[in-house]
């Protein structure tokens, strides 16, 4: 059976929604989630703020779409797969470093919204909790890689090392070596893997 092809109403509805959300994502990150209202999403997009709340469900309801822009990007599966792959754990942690500032780039800017939003939104805050659980889980799986290619330094728990590398790789991290000490991306890259390395892989 072939699926019938969108309507230029449904077209036209799917760019507008695609606008919102562009708009949000910027008003979001500056001024920020609680300093924006409705009204400037629609005059960011250029649509009226009925719209806004018809297409995305308002102020919360665009902070949710971005909260699954970052959640729902292949990326994700995409770092842990290939992080797995390698066949010693150096090399696995270094395609994990890579894939962290690939991210980065991608959604980085989302991260920073829903981590400034928290404080004043619950679903925010309880997106973001979530967000770093399975970010946590994530990271474990990868540990465990580690761990069976007998890499993993010794005394060392598959949790900690986990713990180690979400600490070393979030966002403000990321963002203090690289722009707020002035490292640039590939200097920035260097010192959190060997940091990394130096603290979870086998001398």
């Amino acid at each position: 059976m072939s699926s019938q092809a969108p309507s230029r109403r449904d077209e036209y509805a799917m760019m507008t929604r695609q606008e919102v959300v562009k708009a949000a994502r910027k008003l979001y990150a500056v001024p920020g989630y609680a300093r924006t209202t409705v009204g400037e999403v629609a005059r960011e997009a250029r649509v009226s703020p009925a719209t806004v709340y018809a297409q995305c469900g308002g102020k919360e309801g665009l902070l949710r779409t971005l909260m699954d822009i970052w959640t729902t990007s292949p990326s994700v599966q995409r770092i842990i797969i290939d992080s797995l792959a390698p066949p010693t754990g150096r090399a696995k942690l270094e395609v994990l470093a890579e894939g962290y500032f690939d991210f980065a780039a991608e959604v980085g800017d989302i991260t920073r919204i829903i981590e400034r939003a928290a404080p004043s939104s619950a679903a925010a805050q309880e997106f973001l909790d979530i967000a770093n659980q399975r970010h946590i889980e994530a990271l474990e799986t990868i540990v465990e890689g580690i761990a069976a290619d007998g890499d993993l330094a010794e005394g060392l728990s598959v949790e900690d090392a986990a713990r180690i590398i979400y600490f070393h790789f979030r966002t403000p991290q990321l963002d203090l070596a690289v722009e707020g000490f002035g490292w640039g991306v590939d200097r920035a890259k260097k010192w959190l893997f060997e940091r990394v390395a130096t603290a979870i892989l086998k001398d």
